[in-house]
């Protein structure tokens, strides 16, 4: 999987460095960045605006590619922070799966500056579209996708970016897991306080709903670490056109215990429940033996953090969604997003009752008029 005029450099954690950029052609480099969201094909994302340039034209000597390669163009969104980001850089994550060849079909970087960069447009279908979220995957799909998270085992944290400093010695899985849920209590819940607090104690979630998770969490397994994508769901494989998958988006991901990255996997892409076990048993057959360690009994509760997590998400989401476009849809939509979620962490969370559907509409509507009437 080689790579011709990859652009990238080393990224850091989340509390510093940059995206590298194209040498000092700010004009160039913003003129693609207009031409991309003026006749760009725009593209779905949770975290960035991506557009997709059918040939890279005028803009191929700034990035040292071919005209005729398409171009992925990816703004980041920072409206809220509600998701880890162990590195910065994605630029930096897809040039060192350039170089190890360890995980197939992963898009080239060419070039990145500042919140945006610019990846090869991987041609194709998103499996979201194939199969949609609920539905059974074919076996071969199955498979391919277990394949594929077994492979990121084959990276090594020497050929990735430095971690964050404090990070999770290797194979220590119960420390992992409980620097997510710090993260999600600190940088989720604990830094959107003073904006979404009173309405996450409205929906019946309790302030130290995390703390009281994490002091219940149990001893894990050890497993060695690998390389997590961290949101490997239908829309971020693609099915190419000679069928094989593609792995995208790598902005998530992170370093530690694979079955984080299974769990994550099996919620976000919404098995049916009498498929969820074939998906389970195709990963535990692609791994290394000591990955799967444990399996049984700590996937539960890796499956359990993740609905935890949503839930604080979610609900930011879902609130700030609607207090952009206060619509009397929007507030239908954003109370079945949330009272979806409040069911689903209700057990892990421990929560006393999840409110009805009125209940959440009530709560959502009522924020929604505090924070505008505090608005100048």
């Amino acid at each position: 999987m080689g790579s011709s005029g990859t652009a990238t450099a080393a990224g850091t954690g989340e509390a510093g460095g940059t995206a590298p950029g194209p040498g000092s052609a700010a004009g160039p480099w913003q003129r693609l960045l207009t031409d991309a969201v003026s006749r760009g094909r725009p593209l779905a994302g949770f975290h960035n605006s991506n557009y997709v340039l059918e040939r890279a034209g005028g803009h191929a000597r700034l990035l040292d590619v071919d005209p005729g390669t398409p171009l992925k163009v990816r703004v980041r969104r920072g409206a809220l922070t509600v998701v880890e980001r162990a590195w910065s850089d994605e630029g930096a994550i897809l040039a060192a799966l350039d170089r190890t060849e360890a995980v197939r079909g992963t898009p080239r970087h060419y070039a990145g500056a500042g919140e945006a960069c610019v990846h090869e447009y991987v041609p194709g279908v998103a499996l979201s579209q194939v199969c949609p979220p609920g539905k059974p995957l074919e076996r071969r799909y199955v498979e391919a996708v277990a394949a594929h998270l077994a492979s990121f085992g084959a990276v090594r944290l020497a050929d990735l970016p430095p971690l964050p400093a404090g990070w999770a010695a290797d194979g220590d899985s119960r420390a992992f897991l409980l620097g997510r849920v710090r993260f999600t209590d600190t940088r989720v819940r604990g830094a959107h306080e003073a904006d979404f607090g009173g309405l996450l104690g409205a929906l019946g979630v309790p302030e130290r709903a995390l703390d009281d998770y994490a002091a219940r969490l149990p001893a894990l397994t050890r497993r060695p670490f690998a390389l997590l994508h961290a949101d490997l769901h239908r829309g971020n494989l693609i099915v190419r056109d000679d069928g094989d998958l593609a792995v995208v988006d790598w902005e998530l991901a992170l370093w530690g215990d694979p079955l984080h990255d299974l769990a994550v996997h099996l919620v976000r892409t919404r098995y049916p429940d009498d498929q969820r076990d074939e998906a389970v048993r195709a990963w535990r057959d692609a791994v290394e033996p000591a990955a799967a360690a444990g399996l049984a009994d700590d996937l539960p509760v890796y499956i359990g953090y993740e609905y935890a997590q949503s839930l604080y998400a979610d609900t930011l989401r879902a609130a700030h969604g609607l207090s952009e476009h206060p619509e009397p849809a929007a507030l239908d939509a954003a109370a079945r997003w949330v009272r979806d979620a409040l069911w689903r962490a209700a057990a892990p969370l421990r929560l006393d009752r999840v409110p009805t559907l009125t209940e959440v509409e009530r709560a959502l509507l009522a924020w929604a008029r505090r924070r505008a009437g505090a608005r100048p």
